[in-house]
């Protein structure tokens, strides 16, 4: 059948003014993410050198960012953060939460439905979201959730999945050791020929076994040649064959999560003899006693990140375990790099090779000693920094750094920018009406010594208490911030504490200037920065309580007496008070959250969403009173 001239006139007029639609119209995206991966492939000079080839062949192509950072060190809201655009402390998820049950997360638009909407191919492996939130109706192609494993198993039902120790590194919880320490399962570390053996003991109900097991089955391993892949085998198997098939009808964005470096930091024994004792030296950025001109909020050693660190010095008759931790990690590091090396492999044999931006980076950086700590969840370098190499673009620099600090928060608004995306996503009907808080990396990566839109300065925070410890989910706490400038760091605590830090002097921060004089004035401008960050544009100033019906909001104010707040008839805040004291009210969704001198007063959540009101108080006086709306 012959189509009449004037409807090929249209379809030839459609075809030129719709370019985004066509594959090669826009580049292919593929994400590469590593799981609690510090800054080791960046080669610092305070931490042990591991040699990663494949980030350096990445690296070679493209532009490193070597001051990039992520927006909360800790896994959850890292990756909520990143996937949605929106800063920890504005959705006010800084911690272990779901992102689909906060009030403001939960109505953004995130970034892999923004491209599957968009005419993108999603295709997604490994951990991306945390905790398995993907929200797979947007995925074309999804290969298997993120996992940690192998494990050792005790031959109990309830442990079949995991989650528990090595039975040869039980020593670390003896009475005379650390009994009361969490997330045993997390600490434990060593080759896969370290096959583990679980006895019998019926006495207290645990059946044995010997061997590992993966998602509830037998893991086979016979030799590091001979047994069943790992995860990130997987993942990167599965990752290189979606790189195989042709994609001629649409783009694709092709997400990939490796969960190494995460603990517990098991890998094939050829990884470890890469990196023999002997030859491993205590880094630079090692040293005793670091701890003791730190802000005492953020260096207080009953936490977590220190008590794991003090483990490792808990055994006397074990002199070396420090070396073995580090030796573990860098095994794990020189592991991860293979199997980006197997996915780049990949991508250079694919039709896709030119035609591919690809992204490497982790969620968050890692302590391996530096700061008497071993974990995440800290406002230092090595719990923030973290690699981020990107490469493919067209018209691109490469082989070159960029030390423009930059952070997670920018990911988003860089991929509208190369796919060509709406850049706002969350301007529609029932949406958060949020734009999204980063700034595209785009011009940096054709001029990485250029101007671009984005601060001078990459914000990060940290929640107000550590709740590693027994679970303590004791709501949001206060949370901590800090700025991260090119050469510069200034953390400013809940409770006032400051720490300020100048790398090109000090690069492994063993010196807190923040009671100098001679940097007061550079202090005070990072702490400017750093409030302009924090709190955002939307803060109004008011004589009284507003008169108009909010909802979800956030007050700052000084309150005296004893009263109820009230959004219409529910209330969201009882205080009392003899004296003029600073609060802070949070109300989203079913949430409301209540800080009364910068400590957690209450923290309620009801059966259903708070609908819109009037604030009312009475029996109570309140003054320097600023609101915003979320």
């Amino acid at each position: 059948m012959r189509l009449p001239i004037f409807t090929l006139v249209f379809l030839a007029f459609v075809l030129m003014s719709w370019p985004l639609t066509s594959v090669q119209g826009r580049p292919n995206v593929l994400f590469i993410i590593a799981d609690d991966l510090n800054d080791m492939p960046l080669h610092p000079d305070g931490k042990p050198y591991v040699p990663t080839p494949n980030f350096d062949r990445l690296a070679a192509r493209g532009v490193s960012f070597t001051n990039a950072h992520c927006n909360d060190p800790i896994c959850a809201p890292s990756r909520s953060s990143m996937m949605t655009g929106i800063y920890p402390q504005t959705s006010s998820l800084y911690w272990f939460e779901d992102y689909r049950q906060n009030a403001i997360l939960s109505k953004c638009v995130t970034l892999t439905e923004h491209l599957a909407t968009n005419g993108y191919g999603v295709y997604s492996t490994g951990k991306i979201y945390h905790g398995n939130q993907d929200p797979k109706q947007f995925i074309t192609g999804f290969g298997s959730g993120g996992s940690i494993g192998p494990w050792p198993w005790d031959g109990r039902k309830q442990t079949k999945r995991g989650l528990i120790p090595h039975p040869d590194q039980l020593y670390f919880y003896a009475d005379d050791a650390d009994p009361d320490m969490d997330y045993q399962w997390e600490h434990t570390f060593g080759p896969l020929t370290m096959i583990p053996h679980y006895p019998a003991d019926p006495a207290n109900g645990i059946p044995g076994y010997k061997g590992w097991t993966l998602s509830g089955e037998p893991w086979r391993y016979v030799s590091d040649d001979d047994r069943d892949p790992m995860p990130d085998e997987t993942h990167a198997g599965w990752t290189s064959g979606i790189l195989q098939q042709p994609h001629t009808d649409k783009p694709f964005a092709l997400f990939c999560g490796f969960s190494r470096t995460h603990t517990p930091l098991y890998a094939p024994k050829k990884y470890f003899d890469r990196f023999p004792l002997e030859e491993i030296e205590m880094p630079k950025a090692f040293l005793e006693g670091d701890l003791e001109d730190c802000a005492p909020t953020l260096a207080n050693t009953s936490l977590y990140a220190f008590r794991r660190y003090q483990m490792l010095f808990n055994h006397e008759d074990q002199p070396h375990l420090f070396k073995q931790y580090l030796q573990a990690y860098m095994a794990c590091v020189s592991f991860v790099d293979d199997q980006v090396g197997a996915v780049l492999n990949a991508l250079d044999a694919s039709p896709h090779a030119d035609n591919t931006v690809v992204f490497l980076t982790s969620d968050h950086g890692f302590h391996v000693g530096g700061k008497e700590s071993i974990y995440k969840q800290t406002l230092w370098d090595s719990g923030t920094r973290i690699p981020l190499i990107i490469a493919g673009l067209k018209g691109m620099a490469q082989g070159v750094t960029c030390h423009q600090p930059v952070s997670l928060i920018d990911v988003f608004p860089t991929f509208v920018d190369i796919c060509g995306l709406p850049d706002h996503p969350n301007d529609q009907v029932g949406r958060s009406r949020y734009k999204l808080e980063g700034h595209s990396i785009k011009p940096l990566l054709l001029d990485p010594k250029g101007d671009w839109s984005g601060p001078e300065v990459a914000i990060m925070a940290l929640p107000g208490k550590d709740h590693s410890q027994h679970r303590e989910h004791v709501g949001t706490l206060y949370p901590h911030f800090s700025v991260r400038a090119k050469d510069w760091r200034y953390s400013l605590t809940s409770d006032g504490q400051e720490e300020l830090y100048h790398y090109p002097s000090d690069p492994n921060e063993f010196t807190n200037l923040a009671d100098n004089p001679e940097h007061a004035e550079m202090k005070a401008a990072l702490r400017a920065q750093l409030v302009v960050l924090r709190d955002g544009d939307q803060w109004k100033d008011y004589e009284n309580l507003p008169k108009e019906e909010v909802s979800a909001f956030e007050l700052l104010a000084e309150v005296k007496g004893g009263a109820e707040l009230k959004v219409g008839s529910n209330t969201v805040a009882s205080v009392e008070t003899n004296t003029w004291t600073p609060i802070r009210v949070r109300v989203a969704g079913k949430r409301s959250q209540v800080w009364l001198d910068n400590k957690v007063y209450s923290d309620e959540v009801g059966q259903s969403d708070l609908s819109a009101g009037k604030l009312t108080s009475d029996g109570a006086e309140w003054r320097q009173i600023r609101i915003r709306k979320l």
